[in-house]
């Protein structure tokens, strides 16, 4: 999914946890991007099982149902994006906030868009790049 203006969490302004404090409110929609892509990959996938003596369903047509709903693939990344300005994202190239610079956010919520596939390899190779960082830091004094 690539990142769209529908896409973005914010503070509830009713629900609150057990300490009253508001819990995140996650907004999303799919953009004409992925529904195009979704319809696609079906067409695709199709041909290729056709062209190797296959028997291929129908593909969708319409990307609405021919894309997995929200939330099922349980992949979702982003929520905290990482950037080159505090002004425009969560985290700086390290996975440092930019607001709590000694609290460090090695999973997903850095990414802006995620592929298809499982993220956990880049999850894992952005945190060993982020405690390179911090090691390297912690040698010069810096913490």
């Amino acid at each position: 999914m690539i990142p769209n203006e529908n896409s973005f969490c914010d503070l509830d302004p009713s629900v609150k946890d057990k300490w009253g404090i508001p819990v995140l409110r996650f907004h999303w929609k799919w953009s004409e991007h992925e529904l195009k892509q979704a319809a696609h990959m079906e067409a695709t996938f199709a041909m290729i099982i056709d062209a190797i003596g296959g028997k291929a369903k129908k593909p969708e047509a319409d990307g609405a149902k021919a894309i997995e709903p929200g939330g099922s693939i349980i992949h979702e990344v982003g929520g905290a994006i990482m950037g080159a300005d505090a002004k425009k994202s969560v985290t700086n190239q390290w996975n440092q906030c930019w607001e709590v610079p000694n609290l460090l956010l090695n999973d997903g919520s850095a990414f802006c868009s995620n592929a298809d596939k499982n993220p956990t390899l880049t999850i894992m190779a952005l945190a060993w790049r982020a405690t390179d960082h911090l090691v390297e830091e912690m040698r010069k004094g810096n913490l």
